[in-house]
């Protein structure tokens, strides 16, 4: 029962620290915008790296077949 007590006692604990951010980060000026650089490079990372890992899925599959 003490560990269900520490529980509910730190998860609500947990609720207040993130509403007091929360409230913090409303009255908070907006933030700038992204330059479209930027975003244009995450674009291409991010597809590279996915090709990157069907590249090499597709190459440990050829890999196995060729053992076989």
């Amino acid at each position: 029962m003490s560990k269900l007590a520490s529980t509910v006692y730190l998860s609500l604990i947990s609720f207040v620290a993130f509403a007091a951010a929360m409230d913090d980060a409303a009255n908070a000026p907006p933030a700038e915008g992204v330059s479209v650089l930027i975003v244009w490079l995450f674009l291409i990372g991010f597809i590279a790296m996915i090709v990157g890992f069907l590249g090499y899925m597709w190459w440990v599959e050829k890999k196995k077949k060729a053992q076989r």
